[in-house]
């Protein structure tokens, strides 16, 4: 019979998602619609325009005051195989140019990333450091990426050539992966090595158990910002993109379960699980709760995923950041309440053993669908 209950489990997960899949995935746009400019964002570079019309060009749009006068140009290119993807998938830049040529403004046009990323790239003037510059100057230009939304701005940047090489013909080099991602994804996948022995080996490494929660805080949350969470689920379902480390981490996480019949994720992965464990190592009195308790708080864990989950496939919410403390590592783009709900359970965490994980956390609770039911999970 539990053989049965947990079948039905992961069926309903599998079935769930698939279809929150289909509720929210927007298809790619037919051929004749690939150039559909998103006009808000162009009249975020051109305040008086009004009226835009297609060139010849491929993308290309002049822009037209209310007196019909022609105040510019924007271009507006569809990402190809090369572009590079933002942390909510692949994105759309809009280009302006004035009517000497030279670069008018740059704004984001369709995309998938969060507010709190945008905000800190605005606030950071990233948009405008192509201001002013001429199609052969931007070439050359050598524009930083904003700390904290790493991801998004080499997206933008990559975006912002592509526009630019498909207009003027100039051979312009699209934004690529750096030796320094290179190196953390390397660091990534050296740790989640490790994390798979110690999941198969505990009494072998448990007295390196410290330190592979600090390695898990530091890169795979601080740095790689790689820890699972519904508004990571809900884009790479919207988009359907998603890229090496969360494809792995993700298929771990789900794999591990279903074959040894334990949470693999949440106990030698996640790193604000990571982070409220070394707290709770802090030799403080510990709460603990009985049974019956946690019992019926593992109903309440499911109850909250049910509610995300129909909030996520009814718009009801766009940003689910601020319902989980995971974007806090990326604290400078981080929205308040996920810095709130982020700095609480760490404090609390001294005093009660993983609080986030065995309370609330909504991925957790995901992920135990696929993991045999245990006394007290996490």
């Amino acid at each position: 019979m539990k053989k049965f209950f947990r079948i039905f489990r992961i069926s309903a997960v599998i079935i769930a998602f698939v279809s929150a899949f289909f509720v929210l995935h927007k298809p790619a746009e037919p051929k004749t619609d690939d150039c559909s400019l998103d006009k808000e964002a162009a009249k975020q570079i051109f305040k008086t325009a009004v009226t835009f019309e297609k060139t010849g060009e491929d993308c290309v749009f002049d822009v037209f005051d209310s007196a019909k006068n022609q105040i510019g140009r924007v271009l507006y290119a569809k990402p190809d195989e090369t572009s590079v993807a933002g942390f909510g998938g692949k994105l759309r830049v809009v280009v302006g140019l004035d009517k000497s040529g030279k670069i008018a403004g740059i704004e984001l046009g369709e995309n998938y990333e969060s507010r709190g990323f945008i905000e800190r790239v605005r606030n950071e003037g990233f948009f405008e450091k192509w201001n002013s510059l001429t199609i052969e100057e931007a070439a050359k230009a050598d524009v930083d990426t904003v700390s904290g939304a790493t991801m998004s701005t080499t997206a933008i940047k990559s975006m912002v050539a592509l526009n630019l090489s498909k207009y003027s013909g100039m051979k312009i080099a699209e934004t690529s992966e750096d030796s320094a991602s290179l190196w953390l994804k390397i660091a990534v996948f050296v740790i989640l090595a490790y994390s798979l022995f110690a999941f198969f080996f505990p009494q072998k490494t448990a007295k390196f158990r410290i330190f592979h929660l600090a390695a898990l805080a530091v890169v795979l949350g601080f740095i790689s910002g790689s820890a699972l969470s519904i508004e990571s689920f809900k884009n790479w379902l919207t988009t359907g993109n998603i890229t090496l480390v969360p494809v792995v981490i993700l298929a771990l996480a789900l794999v591990i379960p279903v074959i040894s019949g334990k949470n693999f994720y949440c106990n030698f992965v996640c790193p604000f699980g990571a982070m409220q464990e070394l707290l709770g190592k802090i030799p403080l009195p510990k709460k603990s709760f009985p049974p019956k308790f946690m019992k019926g708080v593992a109903v309440f864990k499911v109850v909250i995923l049910i509610f995300l989950y129909a909030s996520m496939i009814s718009a009801l919410f766009t940003d689910f950041t601020v319902f989980e403390p995971f974007s806090a590592f990326k604290f400078e783009v981080a929205a308040l309440p996920s810095l709130i709900i982020a700095a609480l359970f760490l404090i609390i965490s001294l005093f009660i053993s993983r609080p986030w994980c065995r309370f609330f956390c909504p991925t957790g609770t995901l992920i135990n669908m696929f993991a045999k039911r245990n006394k007290e999970e996490i």
